[in-house]
């Protein structure tokens, strides 16, 4: 699994973002400088899912000053891109707690309130909440997930009734971009899984998707 190849850096993202939302690029980078940074981007990108039910992102990588100006400037650009996606959702969701440029690379922690809040932010769906929750939110839940550990067709695994049952147990369901990759540090221990590989008995890793190849929806359940 090649989870560093032509990644898409949260930056990346949130700079493409801008230029479709305000039709105009950042100072001294258009739109296709934006796309190519976004795609050659690599370093970190992981969640942990905290026992409050806080989503904490933590992001490094590559800082481009040509694209994003200094520090001051990046943190001035994040701290409205947050202030405008709460504004959106209605109440305070999303809380910048870290942003940082040390030796020509850029870390950030991005703390979210719902798995709405990170989706708004990230460009792609996120839900977690449990599984009865995913089912009342009308989730695609008719699947075959796989014993974790296991990952392999002819392997344990539960149909679509056997999820229902497990309606208290959190899930998380996401479909990342193609060259996007996550680390997911659940908080308790992986039971099925599906599109993601389950590299401890917390954590999960959703590699980059091959060049035209369609994206594959993640199934975690856990305890």
């Amino acid at each position: 699994m090649n989870r560093r190849k032509k990644a898409v850096g949260l930056l990346g993202l949130l700079l493409m973002t801008a230029v479709l939302l305000t039709g105009c690029g950042q100072s001294g980078a258009g739109s296709e400088n934006a796309k190519d940074s976004a795609q050659t981007d690599a370093g970190t990108n992981m969640v942990e899912i905290k026992k409050d039910g806080i989503i904490s992102n933590t992001t490094e990588e590559e800082f481009d000053e040509e694209l994003y100006g200094d520090e001051e400037m990046l943190r001035d650009f994040i701290l409205r891109n947050a202030t405008t996606y709460n504004g959106q959702l209605g109440e305070e969701l999303i809380a910048v707690k870290k942003l940082e440029v040390k030796k020509g690379r850029v870390t950030m922690v991005i703390e979210y309130g719902s798995g709405e809040a990170f989706s708004t932010l990230h460009g792609y769906p996120f839900f977690y909440g449990t599984v009865a929750e995913a089912y009342a939110q009308g989730y695609d839940l008719d699947v075959e997930l796989y014993e974790a550990g296991t990952g392999e067709a002819g392997a344990a695994s539960i149909n679509r009734e056997q999820l229902l049952e497990m309606g208290s147990r959190k899930i998380i369901i996401t479909q990342l971009l193609p060259k996007e990759y996550l680390t997911i540090h659940t908080g308790g221990k992986i039971l099925y899984i599906r599109g993601a590989e389950c590299v401890k008995s917390d954590v999960a890793e959703i590699g980059t998707a091959e060049e035209g190849s369609e994206r594959e929806t993640a199934y975690i359940v856990f305890k």
